[in-house]
């Protein structure tokens, strides 16, 4: 199934938390038996499944726990791709490029704040779920940990969107590092000095091998789905001349409206998400170039007024365009 996915792999983190604590949990394991490696499994199967977990299981920071026990073989080519890099910075660079095989619901975001690395995750298609999140946040945080071993690495702190729960001290306990809640997005703080931090693992041979092949992994998932790259392709042509509609899409299609509709909800999506998202890749490559004035941006993304394009911007990075241009931790190093 294409659309909104993670990375089927993670089937086999949860396996390992059931195996760690010795839980049977005979339903959910048949439900992650099903699911082959390397695939795409939808996000919506994702939730459902830690939800199922949780009220099996009644834990507290169930998704920190399930986090912490990440290991490379769980993520896929994108592990050992990040853990073949030379430095830290070079990891988190290489993680930002190539997130998308592990997971497509919102795109990550660098910037630098108060001598930090802050990264964050756009919510273009939406928020996802508070397990969803906490197994993601502390699997990056666990296993970036493991890539730096012995040299000490603490995150400055980390911010969840959902509210705070019953104990915030048992996430501090077990992430090692502040931690907030009811944050406007899902966010970790890195000392900027750590990004010199050397990676124990380093292969220049490998990580060179392994970039190639995550590029033809991406390439081959953005080509998937047919439909969704001619519509994404369709809106981002009309953009400049109007705000394209679900109708005129399904008519250019020979589809009716209707069944447009479905076969995005089919995907996980519907066609406001796709056209913002659309929006905000389009929005992150004109910010690229010094050329093109804000005004200029906002009247190519179809927006009559500067204003409504900052607006818009501003909900989907957390950021104004103006700062997302001019805002960046690697100086021109950062794509």
């Amino acid at each position: 199934m294409q659309g909104v996915y993670v990375a089927s792999d993670l089937a086999n983190l949860l396996r390992a938390y059931l195996d760690k604590h010795q839980i049977d949990a005979p339903s959910i394991r048949h439900q992650l038996a099903a699911w082959p490696p390397h695939a795409q499994m939808p996000m919506k199967v994702w939730w459902q499944l830690l939800e199922e977990m949780q009220t099996l299981l009644h834990e507290p920071a169930l998704g920190v726990k399930i986090g912490q026990c990440v290991q490379p073989q769980h993520t896929g080519v994108l592990a050992y791709l990040i853990m073949h890099c030379a430095t830290l910075g070079e990891a988190l660079l290489h993680f930002q490029r190539f997130q998308k095989l592990l997971h497509n619901m919102s795109d990550v975001l660098l910037t630098s704040h108060q001598q930090a690395l802050k990264l964050s995750w756009d919510l273009s298609l939406g928020a996802s779920t508070q397990l969803s999140d906490e197994v993601f946040m502390s699997g990056l945080i666990t296993f970036v940990k493991q890539m730096v071993q012995g040299m000490g690495l603490q995150p400055v702190a980390l911010h969840f969107m959902h509210p705070e729960p019953c104990d915030p001290q048992l996430y501090q306990e077990l992430i090692g590092c502040p931690v907030f809640f009811n944050a406007k997005q899902v966010s970790i703080d890195i000392p900027l000095e750590a990004l010199s931090l050397t990676i124990n693992s380093q292969n220049p041979y490998l990580l060179e091998l392994l970039a190639k092949q995550a590029e033809a992994l991406i390439d081959q998932s953005a080509h998937d789905d047919l439909l969704l790259e001619t519509i994404r392709r369709f809106c981002a042509e009309r953009l400049h001349q109007h705000v394209p509609t679900l109708d005129e899409v399904a008519s250019t299609l020979n589809l009716s409206t209707r069944t447009l509709h479905r076969r995005l909800a089919d995907r996980g999506l519907n066609f406001h998400h796709l056209l913002a998202e659309t929006r905000f890749r389009l929005a992150k490559h004109y910010l690229s170039d010094p050329r093109l004035q804000l005004n200029q941006i906002a009247l190519l993304l179809g927006y009559s007024e500067q204003s409504a394009f900052t607006r818009a911007f501003s909900a989907w990075a957390g950021i104004s365009p103006q700062r997302f241009r001019n805002r960046s931790p690697f100086g021109r190093g950062l794509g």
